[in-house]
């Protein structure tokens, strides 16, 4: 089971906005430097931990999330807000604002969501 996946980025706390806005997205804690500037933003997804950490920008090739029966409205709403890259039958692919790939999946039934 995956503990943690950490994205390195020159503005955690401006990239926590955006991963904020995911459903099924919470907030647990975030870290800071003695001078007071954050270090790192910690969000989970389920069991899984988002770490955003300050620094070089470095990312997996892409996080995939999961849709639900109980969230897929909220992903409705949020994938009507932003651009899809590209998608499949299965998958929807679109970008943070850092320019990370990301995907939400229904695998291995169609996403149908569009």
């Amino acid at each position: 089971m995956i503990h943690h996946i950490a994205i390195g980025t020159p503005h955690p706390s401006h990239l926590a906005r955006f991963y904020l806005q995911i459903p099924g997205s919470k907030k647990i804690q975030e870290f800071y430097y003695e001078s007071g500037e954050v270090r790192s933003v910690w969000i989970g997804f389920g069991p899984v931990i988002l770490m955003l950490e300050e620094g070089e920008k470095q990312s997996p090739r892409a996080l995939v999330f999961s849709i639900s029966e109980r969230d897929r409205s909220e992903w409705i709403q949020f994938l009507n807000h932003i651009t899809i890259q590209n998608r499949t039958d299965y998958t929807a692919y679109f970008l943070d604002i850092d320019g990370n790939l990301l995907g939400v999946s229904q695998y291995p039934e169609k996403l149908g969501i569009f």
